[in-house]
């Protein structure tokens, strides 16, 4: 593993970060690590790593754990999902139990919360005229009506964030502010309230912000899910924003291995199932293993932006952009990442 500090990474970064390492010498708990095919020993950010020996994982235990693909920062605290789930009569519930929903009370998470709920209506309406086409769609300055836009993320590509085989089956649609950390001046242009939601976030340092960042209108049609997997970090919190939800919370779907059932539209973190609900926010740890599923024949529509984990301190998140910063600009990773 690689510690920054006191707090240790998961293995598969060294993929990207071995001229990153400064080696650590003399030490029986270190393996030394220098770099290779030519690359000057002293090329690398002056908040290096050092490169020690991981510890074995204890797996198929049937206990969930935060369990992330690359990157692991041992110490956060970690639940499968942050925000309660809303009780049936939750639109008449006080405003010192909506507080309540977060886990620990954390403050930062609250008003991530109640700052993205607030805005629900606009950023709702701007998803009708931006990527549906309804509503007001006419530049005065034109004199032309826009087309709507278009997605601009290939889920089914390889090489991604799991870099395995499509993630999805059915159509799972993307229409992005903030890909791999890289923002969209259209969506921006389109979709104005969100970004300015958005950027009010980064300006309070709660949005994430590492080439594994993103902000997006997810949009899963009918008959399509997404397979169960785990985020590759731990360093962030995801938050979704329910904008559209099939009106099927009522039925349940059986499910042919057991006797149990489950929604038909929902999510499930470790193993704990959720149902969304328009306009109240859901928080939940993607480092988990989690997978999505729309077994409906309508459209699911949310926001989803990702949050910096409150327990990564300010020093922390700054050698990490540092670290992915070089890491991009090295060519070890880059825009295809998800």
């Amino acid at each position: 593993q690689v510690f920054i500090g006191m707090r240790a990474i998961t293995p598969y970064i060294l993929h990207y970060r071995r001229r990153l390492c400064k080696p650590l010498t003399n030490t029986s708990s270190s393996a030394p690590f220098s770099s290779s095919q030519g690359q000057n020993d002293n090329d690398h950010p002056p908040d290096s790593s050092t490169v020690v020996q991981g510890p074995s994982l204890l797996t198929s235990t049937g206990v969930h754990r935060p369990s992330p693909s690359m990157f692991h920062l041992p110490g956060l605290r970690s639940l499968p999902f942050w925000t309660a789930p809303d009780s049936i009569d939750s639109g008449n519930e006080s405003q010192k139990n909506r507080r309540l929903r977060v886990a620990y009370n954390d403050p930062t998470i609250t008003s991530a919360v109640q700052h993205v709920e607030s805005n629900f209506q606009s950023i709702r309406d701007e998803y009708f005229s931006a990527v549906l086409g309804l509503g007001n769609g006419v530049r005065t300055e034109s004199d032309h009506v826009l087309k709507p836009l278009e997605p601009d993320y290939d889920v089914a590509s390889k090489g991604g964030e799991h870099a395995e085989d499509a993630l999805h089956s059915g159509t799972w649609d993307w229409h992005s502010y903030i890909l791999n950390g890289n923002r969209n001046d259209e969506f921006a242009d389109r979709c104005p309230k969100t970004a300015q939601v958005l950027d009010e976030l980064e300006k309070e340092g709660m949005l994430f912000g590492t080439p594994f960042s993103f902000c997006f209108f997810s949009t899963l049609h009918g008959k399509s899910s997404i397979r169960p997997h785990t985020g590759p970090m731990n360093l962030r919190l995801r938050m979704h924003l329910p904008l559209m939800v099939p009106n099927v919370s009522e039925e349940k779907i059986p499910l042919s291995s057991t006797n149990n059932t489950r929604p038909v539209t929902g999510i499930r973190v470790a193993d704990q199932v959720r149902e969304w609900k328009e306009g109240s926010a859901v928080v939940l740890d993607d480092s988990y293993v989690h997978e999505v599923w729309n077994d409906s024949e309508e459209t699911r529509v949310l926001l989803l932006l990702d949050l910096w984990h409150p327990d990564v301190k300010a020093v922390e998140r700054e050698s990490i952009s540092n670290m992915f910063d070089y890491a991009r600009d090295k060519g070890w990773i880059g825009g295809g990442k998800r």
